[in-house]
């Protein structure tokens, strides 16, 4: 599974691509690795993350620093989390809670269904489940949309960090059916 995200802020272009591999067991979702690369103009920047499930250790870098996490099952890298979601709005279950790795202290990431809104999409017009993580009003808070036509990935992103608010949308999206 892979997201790439393109974004301007004026001169500064800003592109982030994420991989998440994963293999299925049992109906779940086992991420095996995990990367990240996050261009800004001249600054880049190169994460990633093993995940061991025989000896239950994610080892990762993170900003350039080695770090060694203990895996609890169940527990998720930053891109796969999308997939649980997508598996938990198709049963009807619009809270989740799911431990994420993403360096040395894993985070609780907890989503509240928010509510049923219609969205104009380079799909045309979807019905989207609106589930956000983090409060109202908090520092750090991400919405998302999440359509049937997209197999509940994501349509639509809106991240809010210290005052500064990236929207983005779903431009492209493909399926391998094989």
């Amino acid at each position: 599974y892979r997201m790439d995200t393109r974004m301007k802020w004026g001169i500064f272009t800003a592109y982030i691509q994420q991989q998440s591999d994963f293999r299925w067991r049992d109906g779940v979702v086992l991420p095996g690795s995990f990367k990240l690369t996050h261009k800004v103009s001249l600054y880049k920047r190169r994460d990633s993350i093993v995940f061991d499930w025989q000896s239950m250790q994610a080892t990762g870098t993170r900003k350039q620093e080695d770090f060694t996490v203990d895996l609890i099952p169940g527990m998720r890298d930053k891109l796969s989390v999308y997939l649980l979601l997508a598996g938990s709005l198709c049963r009807g279950q619009y809270s989740i809670d799911v431990a994420v790795v993403s360096g040395p202290v894993p985070k609780s990431y907890q989503y509240q269904f928010q509510a049923i809104e219609s969205l104009d999409t380079v799909l045309g017009r979807v019905q989207a489940i609106h589930v956000r993580r983090g409060v109202a009003g908090d520092e750090k808070q991400t919405d998302l949309w999440h359509a049937e036509e997209t197999h509940f990935l994501p349509v639509k992103m809106i991240y809010r960090d210290d005052g500064i608010i990236t929207d983005m949308r779903l431009l492209d999206i493909s399926f391998n059916d094989g």
